[in-house]
């Protein structure tokens, strides 16, 4: 084995060492309309520099920058978030920890429920992609136009919060959200997503995966149990009114 493969295997077994010795459990904390506004209005000011943001990155745009998107993309892609989550929960059951089990259920959670939120918002808004406009408001609700919002933001921030949640170490979250933003910055890159787009991805896959990890909750919903018994598979949730 190459000295790079024993690295990359020691990071692996320190992530999951990480993941099943953390017992810490932060309050949650209720998500209020205002909250809700706040963020939605920061997205619509930000939006007020797509252009801007745009044209500059075209400018800058260059083979070493694509090299580079190339590479913090991965981040965004689903086969990772699921590979990442679903590796986490087959370490559990095999070891038989079942908190490292469900440290990778909620993480894989977290990316389901972000990116089906996603995906929906999507579908309705239909906002055009800046490689095929240079106006940042054109929307075609259910044009199959698929700009807002970004779907590798929402899954590489979900991943990463899930991860920085479940392993409790400041220096590792600092790399997991720098790697979420510069997924972030990758789609701005290449054109496929502009300001605003990758900043309500992001908001949705930090607010996803702060709601399954038990951080946040959002009309009383606490986050769910993914329970298995001979009877089959099954997912409970409970709400608190």
């Amino acid at each position: 084995m190459t000295s790079k493969s024993l690295s990359a295997a020691c990071a692996v077994q320190l992530c999951l060492a990480s993941i099943a010795q953390s017992q810490e459990q932060s309050p949650s904390h209720a998500i209020r309309w205002w909250e809700v506004t706040t963020v939605v209005g920061a997205v619509a000011v930000a939006s007020l520099a797509d252009r801007t943001v745009n044209i500059w990155s075209k400018d800058h745009r260059s083979e070493n920058s694509d090299k580079l998107a190339a590479i913090f993309r991965t981040g965004g892609q689903p086969a990772v978030v699921l590979g990442v989550g679903g590796g986490i929960a087959l370490a559990g059951v095999i070891s038989d920890r079942d908190g490292l089990r469900r440290s990778g259920e909620r993480i894989l959670a977290s990316a389901a429920v972000a990116g089906l939120t996603t995906a929906a918002i999507k579908l309705t808004a239909g906002r055009v992609r800046p490689i095929d406009t240079d106006d940042p408001y054109i929307f075609k609700p259910f044009s199959g136009n698929d700009a807002f919002p970004s779907g590798h933001a929402t899954l590489a921030f979900a991943l990463a919060t899930s991860l920085s949640d479940e392993i409790h170490n400041p220096w590792i979250s600092v790399v997991l959200y720098t790697g979420a933003t510069g997924t972030a910055w990758s789609r701005i890159n290449d054109q496929r997503h502009w300001l605003s787009d990758v900043l309500m991805g992001g908001a949705i896959g930090i607010t996803g995966a702060k709601i399954m990890n038990g951080r946040w909750r959002i009309l009383g919903l606490a986050p769910p149990r993914f329970l298995v018994d001979p009877a089959g598979a099954r997912v409970e949730w409970r709400a608190r009114f």
